[in-house]
């Protein structure tokens, strides 16, 4: 079935058909125009062309697959889609992408945000959640492959292979399985030779009630390397609050019945600096 993709406001069209789908999508100069192509490829560009950038520490995750395929690991998973990228790449004479662990973070939420959804989609974020400076960020998504297959469906459909041999120089994997069902995402992203990245830069969480008169506060986690800067900005329901950049948050009455969520940037001479939300609050309740 071949239909057009809701809920965007990006175009694009995707394909589902005997249990694995693909969409196909590209936003240039940050416009968007639609490609009838058989996987998912998302690409924004921000000014000229860079050279290759240094490596990144990447992840090393060895949590098990939820399902039957119990004894293969989710870092074996993302290695071996690495691999197979790469290989795609020296085909052409091309350096290998980085494996860069904030990018992988991000790939990672969004290929499971996509099993909950039950629903392979695009992150519109994406861009502004991987690390800052890059100047070529594209991404791909695919669901329903087995992860041995899935670059080589991409590298037959002409616009994800030409986004795999593009410029770019940094990749984030990610990949989650939920009822039998594969969800893929992969982010790139092109940065400058001297770009640095954060080594640790963990997900905020929020402690308190979501009550009104209640506050909650902001734990950021341990960030690294040591002399990241933090700011805060609170949100209610997806709307940023006006003045709330402090580590902690007094809810008034005009928020109940919202949700309440921090996003905490890390900053520092020299590195790129990234931004993490956190998982937002219940609705909150009257005190």
């Amino acid at each position: 079935m071949l239909a057009l993709w809701p809920g965007s406001p990006y175009r694009g069209l995707h394909d589902i058909t005997g249990g694995w789908g693909i969409i196909a999508q590209v936003r240039t100069g940050h416009r968007a125009r639609a490609l009838a192509l058989p996987l998912a490829i998302f690409v924004a560009l921000a000014g000229a062309g860079v050279s290759s950038a240094t490596a990144a520490s990447a992840p090393r995750s060895t949590a098990a697959l939820p399902t039957a395929a119990a004894s293969v690991t989710v870092e074996e998973i993302v290695q071996t889609i690495l691999d197979d990228t790469n290989a795609v790449r020296a085909k052409k004479g091309l350096t290998a992408l980085i494996r860069s662990a904030p990018m992988e973070s991000v790939a990672m939420a969004w290929s499971r945000k996509q099993a909950d959804a039950k629903k392979m989609s695009h992150n519109p974020d994406y861009s502004t959640q991987i690390p800052s400076g890059w100047r070529i960020a594209a991404e791909n998504v695919a669901a329903g492959y087995d992860y041995a297959d899935v670059v080589d469906a991409w590298e037959n459909s002409e616009g994800h292979y030409a986004n795999i041999v593009s410029g770019v120089t940094h990749i984030g994997i990610g990949y989650y399985e939920s009822n039998g069902r594969t969800y893929f995402t992969q982010d790139f992203a092109k940065y400058p030779a001297s770009t640095k990245f954060l080594s640790a830069t963990p997900k905020p969480k929020l402690t308190g009630k979501a009550k009104v008169h209640s506050t909650l506060k902001a734990v950021a986690g341990s960030w690294a390397p040591s002399g990241t800067k933090l700011t805060y900005r609170w949100y209610a329901s997806g709307h940023r609050i006006s003045g709330a950049t402090k580590s902690t948050l007094k809810i008034s009455s005009k928020y109940k019945g919202k949700r309440i969520s921090v996003r905490v940037t890390g900053k520092k001479s020299g590195y790129a600096s990234v931004t993490k939300a956190s998982t937002s609050t219940a609705k909150v309740k009257k005190k």
